[in-house]
């Protein structure tokens, strides 16, 4: 052998690669049983050449020479190369086959000190006071906690058997991030508080032993049976702001040469997790392009372009909506070649079917979506995909659904106005007026039209509701009638007859002086 792998080789050279091993003297690439795993010749023999330089960064040219000797190729058969090993691998994150821009490819294959960034170990739940009567649940709800865990894009979470083996052992959280190979870890107990119990986590790193995040969460003993499965969404959705925090700080030190697509993709969503504005979705759009530049194949960095463009149309907050919406159509296109069935390329094509107003579409897809994956933001577009469809009560039930599972949600002022539309539209004016007081509250630099405003003229609070809407404007001074119709699109005749009277209510109550007017 040439050289010894840099990381992870042995004497023999074999290298782990996630669930494959790489034989160099052998020139195979072999799965668990030790059968060779079928790779095709030029992507076996690029796996090779990394292999035998894991570690170092092999140069693109380089690679294509020593690949294709006696035949002249482009850089497209190199990446088609990549993409099979990376298929292979099952290295859908390229943890093991790395880009470096500008710079060329390296493996990384598996050491004790090499894990995933968004790898994770929930420990079962330690249960305080009477054992016999809560144990049941701290195993249940373990169970679901892994379960709802793993479905955070990208991660790796171990399996909830291997995770069971420590429980009723106190053993230091550094120690269990060696033996399983993960960065963070998940600690949690539980306790009765008279008919409530109280679960307490903490987000612990696996390098320091040091608490980065630990938060409380409340249940009513009665629900249990009912509530396991939406109490461990609600937990997941509290902790997965967290990790992405994490992993963005843990790599602030890297080198730009050293950052990879994911990298930028995931920096995006922590933006966005930060805040939901203007300038974040701008900033992560930007972060989110190089990514999809790097490479054509992050997954992550194509649902933030379909996602953040979309908001970017919404809330008019981008110069040029037709660029936005046909790179929202190539991210749709991306997602559904990459992930057919994953919950981006379900959101991706949700969007695109809003944006083309194709409203029995959305209702077919926002149905499969909730179905399939039961993320907040799937029922909160079934939620609107049933408003704009007319169906104002089934709308509240998805949306009053999307807000329990997630009540701190980035968009939940998103969620909470369109509760508030769903109200409106069944005449149900106090309500209305409430929910659009609380997305207002919630996020007061979201352009929805001011639905309380025009819920308070109804109920005949007239001053309050020309106040609510002069306030309104001031923060939104471009507000016309088209954004209504943007939000709120489609001739369904419920939906349209309180589209109309939302219009009306805020003609009445912005003409005072003739100012304040809404351009119809």
């Amino acid at each position: 052998m040439a050289e010894k792998a840099a990381h992870g080789g042995t004497a023999t050279g074999r290298l782990q690669l996630g669930g494959l091993v790489l034989d160099l003297a052998a020139g195979e690439l072999l799965t668990a049983d030790h059968r060779p795993a079928g790779l095709r010749r030029q992507a076996l023999d690029l796996l090779l050449v990394l292999g035998r330089r894991a570690g170092q960064v092999v140069g693109k040219d380089e690679l294509m020479s020593l690949v294709w000797p006696d035949v002249v190729v482009g850089e497209g058969s190199l990446t088609q190369a990549i993409a099979d090993v990376r298929r292979a691998l099952g290295d859908t994150e390229h943890r093991l086959v790395r880009n470096v821009a500008r710079r060329g490819y390296l493996l990384a294959p598996d050491t004790a000190a090499d894990s995933p960034e968004l790898s994770i170990v929930v420990m079962p739940l330690t249960v305080e006071g009477e054992v016999e009567d809560n144990e049941w649940f701290a195993d249940a709800l373990h169970g679901d906690l892994v379960i709802e865990v793993a479905r955070l894009p990208g991660s790796l979470v171990i399996a909830r058997d291997t995770a069971a083996t420590y429980k009723g052992k106190a053993i230091d959280p550094r120690q269990v991030s060696r033996e399983l190979r993960v960065r963070h870890v998940v600690l949690g107990s539980l306790r009765y508080e008279g008919s409530r119990i109280r679960l307490n986590l903490a987000l612990v790193s696996g390098d320091t032993g040091i608490q980065s995040w630990a938060e409380s969460f409340v249940v009513e003993r009665a629900q249990l049976p009912q509530s396991l499965a939406e109490f461990a969404i609600q937990i997941e959705r509290a902790l997965q702001p967290e990790l992405y925090r994490s992993v963005i700080e843990r790599r602030a030190a890297l080198s730009p040469l050293e950052v990879s697509a994911d990298d930028l993709a995931m920096r995006a969503f922590a933006l966005w997790f930060h805040d939901f504005n203007a300038q974040n979705t701008n900033e992560a759009l930007k972060l989110c392009e190089r990514a999809v530049a790097l490479d054509p194949d992050s997954v992550r960095g194509w649902w933030g372009l379909s996602f953040m463009n979309y908001q970017g149309v919404i809330n008019r907050w981008l110069p040029d909506a037709s660029a936005a919406v046909r790179r929202i159509d190539d991210a749709a296109a991306s997602l559904g070649r990459l992930t057919p069935d994953g919950h981006a390329t379900y959101q991706a094509r949700v969007i695109q079917a809003f944006l083309k107003h194709d409203l029995p579409a959305l209702l077919r897809l926002t149905a499969a979506w909730a179905e399939r994956h039961r993320h907040p933001t799937a029922f909160a577009a079934r939620g609107l995909a049933l408003l704009v469809n007319g169906h104002a009560d089934e709308a509240v039930a998805a949306l009053e659904k999307a807000l329990r599972l997630s009540p701190r949600d980035p968009i939940r002022a998103e969620f909470q106005y369109r509760l508030a539309m769903a109200h409106f539209l069944a005449g149900r004016y106090e309500m209305a007026a409430d929910w659009g007081l609380t997305a207002a509250d919630t996020n007061p630099g979201l352009p929805w039209p001011p639905i309380h405003a025009a819920a308070m003229q109804r109920l005949g609070r007239t001053e309050a509701a020309r106040q609510a809407f002069a306030e309104f404007m001031k923060r939104h001074p471009t507000f016309d009638y088209d954004h209504i119709r943007q939000r709120l699109p489609g001739d369904k005749p419920k939906a349209a007859e309180g589209r109309e009277r939302l219009e009306s209510s805020l003609r009445r109550i912005g003409s005072r002086g003739g100012k304040g007017v809404p351009r119809g």
